[in-house]
């Protein structure tokens, strides 16, 4: 028997140490002493992550809905801008029109004043209203024909009615008693008519 074999006696301390070699041992002592970690679980963790990528793409989409809204507010009122300003340009171009027959009106007035010549301002007149007349229809208006047509209320207004007996002239145009004028499809003023109504 060595002397590594004998047993020891009571009180003597043993001469060799016994290391356990079990991994587990060690870490069930180091999951008692350490704290335990403040962690999520896996699925919690991936939920918090989805809600934060989700947060993050609707801040992205609120930014860019509200740069594009801008944006449309911008756009809306350099459009009403430019309408503006077209309209100024035709009331301008319109008005640049009518002034010479303004100016003619004015001298035909200053002439019948001056001469007492009643020909020459009915003359002057005349040719006033061509110019005025040609001069609408160059911007677009027209007066509407009444010769030889039936009544249509779209265009036409009944001033004066006249009894006949003949059912060809029932709702007929007989005289128009004022013009009306039409600027391109719409109607700016209707003309006042007497038409033909049937005798009962």
């Amino acid at each position: 028997m060595t002397e590594e074999e004998k047993p020891t006696q009571e009180g003597e301390a043993p001469k060799f140490t016994v290391t356990d070699k079990r991994h587990w041992v060690d870490e069930d002592e180091d999951a008692e002493t350490s704290e335990p970690e403040d962690r999520l679980p896996t699925f919690v963790e991936q939920l918090k992550k989805e809600a934060e990528e989700k947060d993050k793409r609707l801040r992205d989409y609120i930014a860019a809905y509200k740069a594009k809204g801008a944006e449309n507010d911008e756009f809306r009122q350099r459009l009403q801008r430019e309408n503006d300003s077209r309209l100024d340009q035709s009331k301008a171009n319109l008005f640049g029109a009518l002034l010479p027959i303004l100016d003619n009106l004015k001298r035909a007035s200053l002439a019948s004043k001056e001469n007492k010549d009643f020909d020459s301002l009915s003359q002057g007149v005349e040719m006033i209203i061509s110019q005025f007349s040609k001069t609408l229809e160059e911007n677009g208006v027209k007066s509407i024909d009444t010769i030889n047509r039936a009544f249509n209320a779209a265009t036409d207004e009944v001033f004066l009615t006249e009894e006949t007996e003949d059912p060809a002239m029932d709702n007929f145009i007989l005289e128009e008693l004022e013009p009306g004028y039409m600027y391109k499809d719409k109607l700016i003023k209707p003309t006042k008519v007497k038409v033909g109504k049937l005798k009962n």
